[in-house]
């Protein structure tokens, strides 16, 4: 008996260790949802009202040119946050809005990329798309520009 209180300790000591190195791994990694465009776009700036109207299929003007979004299935979990926080609606709900518009004003819903290397192909060839990614995914690409940060952890 007396030997077996000394391991427990010691494996909840390990126990212990091991959450808080995991915590403070977590707690370093700083997830940012940035808002990106072609980097010869004239965009300079999109309101949270304006990309919200983007991504329901709106139309949003910018230089006389009429501005499409270009959503970003390659992540779940991005999916999500964008969603959740920048359009305010569940994935359910988004959808119906979305066909709805479809359905009563004849305006398509906007297209997906499946990937990130699809999303940034396309993005750098198409200076009046507009998207979401992770901040870690596109700095430094060319042809990608950061308009503005969306969300960040």
């Amino acid at each position: 008996m007396e030997r077996g209180v000394p391991v427990k300790r010691g494996w909840i000591r390990i126990l212990l260790a091991a959450a808080l190195w995991s915590a403070a791994a977590c707690a370093q990694r700083h997830d940012v949802v940035v808002l990106i465009d072609n980097a010869g776009s004239n965009v300079t700036s999109l309101s949270s009202v304006e990309v919200r109207k983007l991504f329901m299929g709106l139309t949003v003007m910018r230089g006389g040119h009429a501005l499409r979004a270009l959503r970003n299935d390659s992540d779940r979990r991005l999916e999500q946050i964008f969603l959740q926080n920048v359009v305010a609606m569940s994935d359910t709900t988004y959808e119906r809005r979305v066909l709805g518009l479809a359905l009563r004003q004849g305006r398509a819903p906007p297209p997906a990329a499946h990937s990130v290397a699809d999303l940034l192909r396309k993005i750098a060839h198409d200076p009046e798309l507009v998207s979401f990614a992770w901040a870690s995914d596109v700095a430094g690409k060319p042809g990608i520009r950061i308009i503005r940060t969306l969300w960040q952890e």
